[in-house]
């Protein structure tokens, strides 16, 4: 058997039975963040049009938009909700795998579950945690360093699986579906590098295109099985000869205790709404401030040390371009500085008018980050966001080594932080959610017990 109909087997034939108690109530409390999070993104720049375009397009109703309201077919309501989850970059990280992975999963799972009709709790978890988990090992397993952007280009796998699942498909059936989504699989980091909208809409598309690949191969479309080792499978076309190489090594990295342990349970909640890149630094930063009692007006420079990708990512100083907010979220130098004059770094500084703010600038110009070459970059053996801090102030140099953020499994967040976080998002959020907010967290953290998915999408409108 290839390796995606190993994979294709593991989907058709896991029940919500076979999944551990622990990773269950995990995804429920990740099921709980990011549909906050999707609700604290409706407000982001770019939703509101793309969730008018597509209802100009119009079409069969099948799927609720979140926040907005109003139904369409399934792959676009799973794309809308895709791009506003992702909006805030507030959703669940792999660190090892870089990957989000919830926000192309949840999505297409709930759409789908809703135009399939019928559809209960345990049923959409099951589909959920198997989506998630896909993503998590293709991210671990398979190097691709050269550009991609892995949330993208990995998860519309996690989407196929689950609508796979959802709709009931076989083995051959998802296998096929599988392989239809590799002829999709896409996304680039130069949207990211260059702060384009195009960077959140990366995954909807993902989760779009995951939904028609289970649709298609539902109507009989056939797709390629050697997804993996092919002579043009996704070792040699993405990741180069190099890598090729090593394709069963790759493979049983990928298959590893597939069905008993759950990549998803490796997942971090995000406490800041920005890249996770930040995360490490901004945590630090805080804690030399609170352990030596420091004021933002007794810092004078702030030096982040952090590896050449982190770097390259979220390390330059920070420049307002086109899209304010998405060069906000992707700043060591941005987020450092709003940690030290705020104290914390939180939904409402991400919008315009704080992110203009002079003095906002002009600290952010005293947060220098450099590269420290001996940081390795994360791997399947490495988790490595860490950052060295030394803040400068009234004289003296305060340092520190950030290993790992608060949500990350080493330093999690419990149900009653995770709920925090959503009622804040709530608040954060269009239209008049918060109100229902209880409604929701009720149904979220009973979902086994949940009849009908639509249950929970009509509190989500």
């Amino acid at each position: 058997m290839t390796v995606i109909e190993l994979v294709a087997r593991y989907v058709a034939e896991t029940r919500f039975e076979d999944i551990p108690e622990q990773t269950v109530e995990k995804q429920k409390d990740l099921l709980i963040d990011t549909l906050g999070v999707a609700v604290a993104g409706s407000r982001g720049a770019g939703v509101a049009e793309v969730v008018d375009f597509l209802k100009d397009m119009g079409g069969k109703k099948e799927a609720r938009l979140w926040v907005y309201g109003g139904e369409l077919p399934a792959l676009h309501a799973a794309m809308a909700n895709s791009l506003m989850t992702h909006a805030p970059d507030f959703d669940d990280t792999h660190e090892i795998a870089g990957v989000h992975a919830n926000v192309c999963v949840i999505p297409a799972a709930i759409a789908v579950a809703e135009k399939v009709g019928g559809i209960d709790g345990r049923a959409l978890l099951t589909a959920i945690i198997i989506g998630v988990d896909l993503i998590c090992r293709l991210g671990v397993s398979i190097p691709i360093f050269t550009g991609w952007h892995a949330t993208a280009t990995f998860g519309i796998f996690g989407a196929a699986a689950a609508a796979a699942k959802l709709i009931g498909l076989d083995e051959t059936g998802v296998a096929d579906a599988l392989g239809i989504a590799y002829s999709q699989a896409s996304g680039t980091r130069q949207a990211r590098l260059e702060g384009t909208l195009s960077k959140r809409l990366q995954p909807a598309l993902a989760v779009k295109n995951g939904v028609l690949s289970a649709l298609l191969s539902e109507r009989g479309m056939t797709g390629p099985h050697q997804v993996l080792e092919g002579d043009w499978g996704m070792l040699r076309l993405y990741t180069g000869p190099l890598y090729a190489e090593q394709d069963q090594a790759i493979a049983k990295r990928l298959t590893q205790d597939l069905g008993k342990t759950f990549h998803g349970d490796g997942l971090s909640v995000k406490p800041y709404p920005c890249c996770k890149a930040t995360h490490t630094a901004i945590s630090g930063v805080l804690q030399l401030m609170d352990e030596n009692h420091l004021a933002a007006e007794q810092i004078e420079k702030v030096e982040v040390f952090v590896s050449p990708g982190c770097y390259q990512t979220v390390g330059r100083p920070f420049v307002i371009k086109a899209n304010p907010q998405v060069d906000a979220q992707f700043s060591i130098p941005y987020t450092v500085a709003t940690a030290i004059l705020t104290g914390n770094v939180g939904l409402e500084d991400f919008v315009e008018t704080k992110i203009r703010e002079p003095r906002r600038a002009k600290l952010a110009e005293n947060v220098i980050v450099s590269v420290d070459a001996g940081l390795e970059e994360p791997s399947s053996n490495v988790v490595n966001l860490t950052s060295r801090i030394a803040i400068h102030a009234g004289g003296k140099t305060y340092r520190c080594r950030s290993l790992v953020a608060k949500g990350h499994p080493e330093h999690p967040m419990d149900r009653t932080e995770v709920t925090h976080k959503f009622e804040a998002c709530l608040k954060f959020g269009a239209g008049n959610i918060y109100e229902k907010r209880k409604e929701i967290s009720a149904v979220l953290v009973n979902l086994e017990s949940l009849k009908d998915v639509r249950m929970l999408t009509e509190a989500l409108c």
